[in-house]
């Protein structure tokens, strides 16, 4: 074992489980919010709760995300197991617990679009309707809406408390039906910003699909990171498969900086057999 390999060892012994634990929450996290790898996620999940020493908190959250990826995969018997054995194992988990249970109430019918793109409903101050905000590690990410400072008459303003952890990110985000959108070429827009409080802090806009029955999408990221508190347009441009169950946009917050997302548009240009002018190909 070479000097630098085991010092990386004794640094990564000496450090408390539950530090270790959330980590490896992020990272499955990662893998399947931001990388789309369903499969994979669901392999670090159950990792997380096969390991001695897990936390019983990222233990909750990690058997509920495990849950959430396999109802994406389109295996709902499995993901209906991992809600129940939230309820069962992990009551004094109260917040997962009523994650949980909401589940196994029903998934409610997706929306038929994206909806309050322009952020012009709701509350200053609130979280703006039709949005989230997730985070794997539960890192206490906050969205609300605001009235000034923004390029229009609404933006979202995505951010954490000073005192997390470096590393984390989170998604602002919201998902639809991709029923009106197969086979058709769809562009996704937005102008977003960023105030940073470390150099690795950065935002990127992001769409992706979930398949029927397939492992996962696709993913398309922007082509640049935002690292700058210059309004920054952003642009994605791709096809909606066929098989395509639902569509997924937002923004992704890399950091502790503090994101603002404004103007956000989604549109169908082309249509299988046209050009994006709708002439015929």
């Amino acid at each position: 074992m070479t000097l630098a390999a085991a010092i990386g060892a004794v640094a990564i012994a000496a450090q408390p489980a539950g530090v270790d634990a959330e980590q490896r929450l992020e990272a499955a996290g990662f893998q399947e919010i931001v990388r789309g790898d369903l499969k994979g996620a669901i392999a670090r999940y159950r990792g997380l709760l096969a390991a001695a020493g897990t936390p019983r908190g990222v233990a909750a959250r990690a058997l509920l995300r495990m849950g959430e990826s396999q109802e994406r995969l389109g295996q709902p018997e499995e993901a209906r197991g991992a809600y129940a054995r939230v309820l069962r194992e992990y009551r004094d988990q109260t917040e997962v617990v009523a994650l949980a249970r909401a589940h196994l109430a029903g998934r409610q019918e997706a929306p038929a679009g994206p909806r309050n793109l322009n952020f012009q409903q709701g509350a200053p101050g609130k979280a703006p309707p039709g949005w989230s905000v997730a985070s794997p590690t539960e890192a206490g990410y906050e969205v609300e809406l605001r009235r000034q400072g923004c390029r229009g008459a609404g933006c979202a303003v995505v951010s954490v408390p000073a005192n997390t952890l470096n590393g984390i990110f989170a998604i602002l985000s919201q998902s639809f039906s991709a029923a009106g959108f197969r086979g058709k070429t769809v562009r996704l827009r937005a102008w977003v910003r960023l105030e940073p409080t470390d150099p690795g802090d950065y935002a990127q806009m992001r769409l992706s699909v979930d398949r029927a029955n397939r492992p996962s999408g696709f993913l398309v990221l922007n082509s640049r990171d935002v690292r700058t508190p210059e309004w920054t347009r952003c642009e994605i441009v791709s096809q909606i498969y066929e098989d395509a169950a639902f569509i997924n946009l937002g923004v992704v917050a890399n950091g502790r900086g503090r994101v603002w997302v404004d103007g956000v548009t989604f549109e169908v240009i082309s249509k299988n057999g046209e050009n994006a002018d709708g002439s015929p190909r």
